[in-house]
């Protein structure tokens, strides 16, 4: 062996020993990620125990509708396996399930709520009758990020939102304030100078898209997402008895049910008007959003909000949702909503007086 050979050898050395090492770690299975709270304390805690869902509407809504698609799942993934029901408390738009979540139910991890994201919204602009803190809450994550649609009736006498603006007159169902049913209506009135009638008092989104197609009223407004996928939405579009003539937001969606159909912040014709539109669709950004109590242990609440992220990521039940309906879902996590909420408590204070000399009433 020449000298150059040798010294060749002696310096590939170093680089095989390297090698070697190298593959044998890379053989070894890579170690478990450790879990952001104690398994086994959640799961002793939860084994043999059933989590209530409080939801702010009557049954046949999206918040039922959603909750009882993740109730089939969910469990799969909470330590400990505990059974998941629904319990329907509507009434005040949703906010006596808010209140009594925060205040009168089991603060254990038990009881999760989930109702009107614009209860956060009504927060910032003081209105009365909220005995929570939404910053206090803590949030597990919502459904859909999405923009609130107005529909119409075709036989409504209303081809367009132009119409609405120019001052045709046109019904539309709401349930009570502080709900994104009545409160996105309100606001385009205000923002766009328009005279939608607001008829108050239905209990649920089912019951006003019942409403309609009985011609008691001339249309309403909902998400957009849940409007393609869930009750009888669908149906409704696609035989033409309802037409979208308004969407949230500042762009429209590709969609063939929205052609044509303007964006409401670009109907704006000032500021304050496109603030207005901008501030009301911020809470839809956390559409069916899911809390429990601030004294529920930090465990148990890291525990949930890593079911309910690997629930909506689970094949099983993306497939239930296309069955149940062709349900879709756009969900953001705990932290994500936190985030959205926190943004929301941080409107400017000259938007807020607008809003509430709107809203609250």
């Amino acid at each position: 062996m020449s000298i150059f050979q040798l010294r060749r050898g002696l310096s590939f050395a170093p680089f095989l020993v390297t090698l070697l090492f190298a593959a044998r770690a890379f053989a070894q299975p890579a170690p478990s990620p450790k879990s952001a709270f104690d398994e086994k304390a959640v799961a002793d805690f939860y084994r043999g125990k059933t989590i209530r869902i409080v939801i702010g509407s009557a049954p046949g809504g999206i918040y039922d509708i959603y909750s009882r698609l993740m109730a089939r799942h969910m469990p799969r993934y909470i330590p400990g396996n505990p059974t998941i029901i629904i319990e329907p408390k509507a009434g005040a738009g949703g906010l006596i399930a808010a209140n009594s979540v925060y205040n009168a139910e089991s603060k254990d991890g038990t009881v999760i709520g989930s109702f009107g994201e614009t209860f956060v919204l009504r927060q910032a602009l003081g209105a009365p009758g909220i005995e929570f803190d939404s910053a206090k809450y803590q949030w597990i994550g919502s459904a859909i990020s999405t923009a609130v649609a107005c529909v119409a009736r075709t036989d409504s006498g209303v081809a367009s939102f132009r119409d609405v603006i120019e001052g045709k007159p046109l019904t539309m169902g709401t349930m009570a304030p502080g709900s994104a049913i009545y409160d996105t209506p309100a606001i385009i009135n205000a923002a766009l100078g328009n005279r939608m009638k607001l008829v108050r008092g239905f209990r649920g989104v089912a019951d006003i898209v019942l409403a309609t197609e009985g011609k008691e009223v001339d249309g309403y407004c909902a998400a957009w997402q849940a409007m393609l996928t869930t009750g009888r939405h669908p149906r409704l579009l696609k035989d033409g008895t309802i037409k979208v003539i308004v969407i949230m937001g500042d762009k429209t969606p590709d969609h063939p049910f929205l052609k044509g159909v303007p964006a409401a912040e670009t109907l704006a014709q000032t500021e304050e008007a496109r603030q207005l539109l901008r501030t009301m669709h911020a809470p839809s950004r956390i559409y069916v959003p899911y809390a429990v109590a601030p004294e529920v242990p930090k465990d148990r609440v890291e525990a949930l909000r890593k079911a309910f992220s690997s629930t909506y990521a689970d094949p099983e039940f993306q497939t239930d949702a296309k069955k149940t309906g062709g349900i879709e879902f756009t969900p953001s996590t705990g932290e994500q909503v936190t985030k959205v909420v926190q943004s929301i408590l941080s409107t400017p204070p000259a938007v807020l007086a607008r809003m509430k000399k709107v809203l609250i009433q």
